[in-house]
């Protein structure tokens, strides 16, 4: 969780000075446009993003004619920001071989020199069309930032001048006032401003506590229309990152979408995923029920398609084995803590996801007849586009695509973002035509002809991805698949009878050393655990791999121990009882409140009406 305090951004302002960017539009251009008039620069100025970056920018601050004033307030504004968004607990972590940030113009400038470069340099027309993409994407990305800064004042109301609502609406305003003032044949890249919250969210980070401090904000402080856009934004978009996710590892090992190793590693490798998914889902869910009662077909139906996207991804834990899933959405350091007095229970967010979880397997018990009944509509059809294809690694890697595209004078420009995640009742031919434009995305000329083959729209895929869905929701009703139990044989736990313990387990087999992992010398060579890297197991831990970790004595610096979530679905899934021997007291109290239902004995907080919770972490 973020210790660091952030600092109040001053929403106001940063509007104010969006608005004087858009007003002075043509001489930023003409700025940018000199920027990319480079074909005689060296080759290390033309890769070197910082410096890109600060002559990029400079074009917005130091225009002739800003007085001294404005340049002490924008100078005051510049960076801000990014700055707060990273302290908040977003800052991207590097990643090899993937770029983990929003979109960047001067990451867009660069591959776009690198295109001209391969081809040819485009002339000042040429230049200008490009120069007004990056001035788009450069207010886009400061939009994406002001967009999570809508709680940083004081909400006087719900619905005042001073809320979150009517803050998210001056953004929106911004944001078509954008697309109206660029130049016919700019792509309109993001319509609604409810989108860019969730893609300000999709880097890959190092805290995960942050994001369900947005999602609860997100619920309580806005109008019930738009936290139901931004649910379904974030939820499509979660479900396909998660299918990209299986597409790459079935591509890149030469593995069919149904192998079982694929299958372990995405269920646990994306704890924070799944929790996300589970509390979007269940507003849609909601929404859905809503409009079957009020016989509102459109809205039916939009959150159907919603919903299919979001589960897409694992169709067995998010239909059938929602035990399962309630385990693999835990993330041991953000839902539970530990309060001054030594008491493990659930913190906050913790509470709040349990809760969400029991709303979810009520909602989809109750809907998954008129569900199965909506799905045919999603269908697949060859020579058109489907969700269910579309490709990506982060979200903003679908903006890049978009904003490169744009280089070619006859890129299409009819469709945004959105419009990759609508399985709306589209004609053929907008199907296909949103097909070609995918499709054309790599067909750039410095781009050679194995490449684009390789990452063309994959027309099986979708389809496997929609008939596992179809099998799953089919199978719904009749299915009686066992789960199997952990049986927790605690050396310190005064609640549990030990010899009525030991008695009831010892027919049940113990659980194989290998779904252990530990960083400690000592308990390797002892077999207890496969050997793990501190910073590895660590690692893990925070990515919510790990259904309990501790920390062990037995070395310095302390050696770690971890049970892996594998055996969710290799052993509890498969049906099979398993026991744990030896836990410390409050690591077993941990494993109780990871895996709810799926471990014995129950203590007496296990039975309690209310789960255990405490308010702060004693971290």
């Amino acid at each position: 969780m973020t210790e660091t305090p952030v600092g109040h951004v001053p929403f106001q302002a940063n509007v104010e000075l969006l608005r004087l960017f858009l007003t002075h539009r043509e001489d930023i251009v003409e700025s940018i446009e000199a920027v990319l008039n480079a074909q005689r620069k060296l080759i290390r100025y033309l890769q070197d993003q910082s410096l890109l970056s600060r002559h990029f920018e400079d074009c917005f601050f130091a225009r002739p004619g800003v007085t001294a004033s404005q340049a002490r307030v924008q100078t005051h504004l510049r960076g801000q920001l990014e700055e707060a968004h990273w302290a908040a607990g977003f800052r991207p972590r590097p990643v090899r071989d993937l770029h983990n940030d929003l979109i960047h113009p001067a990451e867009m400038m660069i591959r776009g020199f690198y295109c001209w470069q391969q081809t040819r340099w485009p002339g000042r027309n040429g230049r200008m069309h490009y120069a007004h993409t990056l001035f788009n994407l450069y207010v886009l990305r400061w939009l994406q930032f002001l967009s999570m800064r809508l709680w940083d004042e004081d909400l006087s109301s719900e619905e005042g001048p001073g809320s979150a609502g009517a803050r998210l609406a001056e953004i929106q305003g911004v944001l078509d006032e954008l697309w109206r003032s660029s130049p016919a044949g700019q792509p309109v890249i993001v319509r609604d401003a409810r989108w860019l919250i969730p893609l300000a969210q999709s880097l890959i980070t190092d805290e995960l506590a942050p994001y369900f401090e947005v999602a609860r904000q997100v619920t309580e402080t806005l109008p019930e229309a738009d936290v139901l856009e931004i649910q379904k934004a974030h939820v499509r978009m979660l479900g396909g990152h998660l299918t990209s996710q299986i597409r790459y590892y079935c591509t890149k090992d030469g593995l069919t979408i149904n192998e079982r190793s694929v299958v372990l590693r995405t269920r646990a490798s994306n704890a924070l995923d799944f929790a996300l998914l589970v509390q979007g889902l269940v507003d849609l869910l909601k929404a859905y029920d809503r409009a079957l009662q009020s016989g509102d077909e459109r809205m039916r139906l939009d959150m159907a398609g919603a919903i299919c996207q979001g589960i897409s991804a694992d169709r067995e834990l998010f239909l059938n084995r929602i035990d399962l899933l309630s385990a693999y959405s835990m993330i041991e350091h953000v839902f539970i803590g530990t309060d001054p007095g030594g008491h493990v229970g659930y913190l906050p967010a913790g509470q709040r996801h349990v809760q969400l979880l029991k709303e979810y397997r009520v909602l989809i018990d109750r809907l998954i007849r008129p569900l199965r009944d909506d799905f045919p509509r999603f269908r697949p059809v060859d020579g058109g586009f489907s969700p269910y294809g579309v490709i990506f690694g982060l979200p903003s890697h679908l903006i890049e695509h978009m904003a490169l595209k744009a280089i070619e004078h006859d890129a299409e420009t009819r469709f945004s973002l959105e419009d990759l995640f609508d399985d709306g009742d589209e004609d053929g031919n907008t199907k296909a035509a949103k097909l070609a434009w995918v499709n054309g995305w790599r067909k750039l000329p410095h781009i050679d002809r194995d490449a684009q083959r390789l990452y063309e729209y994959p027309q099986q895929f979708a389809e496997e991805v929609y008939a596992r869905i179809e099998s799953e929701l089919a199978g719904k009703e009749c299915d009686s698949s066992r789960t199997g139990r952990l049986y927790i044989v605690s050396g310190d736990d005064p609640e549990v009878d030990l010899k009525e313990t030991d008695a009831k387990a010892s027919a049940i087999p113990e659980l194989p050393a290998r779904y252990f992992v530990s960083s400690d010398r000592q308990i390797v060579s002892a077999h207890k655990a496969d050997p793990y890297d501190r910073a590895q197991l660590l690692a893990g831990r925070r990515e919510g791999h790990f259904l309990v970790s501790y920390e062990v004595s037995y070395e310095a610096p302390g050696g770690w121990i971890a049970l892996r979530k594998d055996l969710l679905t290799e052993v509890l899934g498969a049906g099979r009882d398993a026991r744990i021997v030896g836990l410390p007291r409050d690591a077993a109290q941990v494993l109780r409140l990871m895996c709810t239902d799926l471990v014995l004995p129950e203590n007496v907080a296990d039975q309690a009406s209310e789960p255990p919770s405490i308010e702060e972490p004693d971290l």
